[in-house]
């Protein structure tokens, strides 16, 4: 993964400390393996990987109705949908990443900026990034390396984007500028670009809520920022695990002489070492039995309540419940009611991620969706209501909540539509849409 020397990115105006670039590097490098031991159990895509499916298996955006409403609503299913568990991952790894909305032969798209081409520049109210840069890598003719920097400043209400160009030297330092224009993928690039009467700015930032322990700063920090000893040594442990395993084999203990094979053809005897294996190994033995079996003992239980231990750590850690990650499979019947109730702490972990770290930045890109088909003309005019929803089936027992829930509207303390936009993942006045006629309803009758 291409980074920018902290050098360049502070003169840039990055006010990253050198802890947090630390921090970040040590982030990466577990996800990414950088610098991982050959037998490595990847804990750190398996956290990521599973928080962004609870986060993001039932999520939803609605963007109310009318033609304008529907065409965008069409956009999002096609073209951020698929884009948004790798997001979520990302913000996982980094703590954070950027969906920055793009328009392309008539349609909307999104593209997935991870933590290591954001640079924070000003930071807003909610921890809204008002202005910063992005970056970008390319190669030009030469195969030279090259760099795209993109600055974004927010203010009273207009939002300035300048995009340059650089040749990228040995160890990501920044060299001379070059054209836009060379580079085929940003030749269409305006190098600079004002848009009025916008409130944030042109990207949703998807942030992870955890406090930050590294430098106490507004920029967030990794799921796993408070595990990373732990995750070291679960790879320690399981790297000792392969190599007892591989060594620990059955060998066949032989006297040097037995295993002399006859001659063949009137040549000499081939020696042992010719035909040793690990299956062999040699050993001065008792003439009257010139041969044993070695079969060590293997230590299995040991490593696994090693590893067991290490597991809970980890789920303390990132904020898991226990026995997220255990070895030994959960066997019998489990109730919806017992999967609510053990898994709780993980349930409000990923409800504090979505709340707390999800839904601002992904409103503020059907925001922009919306700016960005007025801008391009790409749908008739109308109004918008964006919002996201969360299901969470995974921990609820959907069928329990839907019966109380309809127990609330037949008393008349719940409004119908309610029901329906709740079971159906829709805003309220899509529900009503598609609810029937009202002389047909039977909630509530006196």
């Amino acid at each position: 993964m291409k980074l920018l020397n902290l050098r360049d990115a502070r003169a840039l105006g990055c006010d990253m400390t050198p802890q947090m670039a630390q921090a970040v590097e040590a982030w990466d490098r577990l996800f990414y393996l950088a610098d991982q031991p050959p037998h490595s159990l990847k804990m750190a895509q398996s956290l990521t990987g599973y928080m962004a499916t609870l986060a993001t298996s039932e999520m939803t955006f609605s963007t109310g109705t009318g033609a304008r409403a529907d065409w965008l609503q069409q956009q999002c299913s096609a073209n951020l949908t698929p884009h948004l568990f790798e997001a979520v991952q990302l913000a996982g790894v980094g703590g954070m990443s950027a969906v920055k909305p793009f328009v392309e032969n008539g349609s909307l798209y999104a593209e997935v900026i991870p933590r290591g081409r954001i640079f924070p520049e000003r930071w807003g109210p909610n921890y809204r990034l008002n202005a910063g840069y992005f970056t970008d890598f390319d190669k030009i003719e030469g195969d030279v390396a090259v760099v795209k920097v993109e600055h974004f400043d927010l203010r009273d209400g207009a939002l300035t984007i300048t995009n340059k160009a650089y040749r990228l030297k040995t160890g990501g330092l920044m060299g001379e500028e070059v054209h836009l224009a060379d580079v085929p993928r940003w030749a269409a690039l305006e190098p600079e670009v004002t848009i009025h009467n916008v409130n944030r700015p042109h990207f949703g930032l998807l942030r992870m809520p955890m406090l930050n322990t590294v430098d106490a700063s507004p920029y967030p920090v990794s799921l796993y920022a408070n595990a990373l000893d732990t995750l070291r040594q679960l790879d320690a442990t399981y790297g000792d695990f392969v190599w007892e395993r591989e060594t620990g084999k059955r060998r066949m203990i032989l006297d040097r002489t037995a295993a002399m094979r006859d001659p063949v053809n009137g040549k000499p005897p081939i020696p042992f070492r010719e035909m040793a294996s690990d299956f062999y190994m040699t050993i001065d033995m008792p003439d009257e039995k010139p041969w044993d079996d070695y079969t060590p003992d293997f230590r299995f239980d040991a490593y696994k309540t090693s590893m067991e231990t290490l597991l809970r750590l980890l789920e303390m850690q990132v904020g898991f419940s226990a026995g997220t990650f255990a070895i030994e499979p959960r066997t019998g019947r489990v109730t919806a009611t017992q999967v609510i109730s053990e898994d709780r702490t993980t349930y409000n972990t990923i409800k504090a991620i979505q709340d707390r770290g999800l839904t601002t930045g992904l409103l503020d890109v059907l925001y922009w969706f919306d700016v960005y088909t007025t801008l391009y003309s790409l749908a008739p005019a109308g109004a918008v209501e964006p919002a996201v929803s969360f299901g969470d089936s995974i921990f609820e027992d959907t069928g329990v909540e839907f019966q109380r829930r309809m127990a609330l509207a037949q008393a008349n303390y719940l409004r119908p539509e309610l029901v329906t936009a709740w079971y159906f993942g829709v805003d309220e006045e899509k529900a009503r849409q598609m609810m029937p006629a009202a002389d047909t309803l039977r909630f509530g009758d006196a």
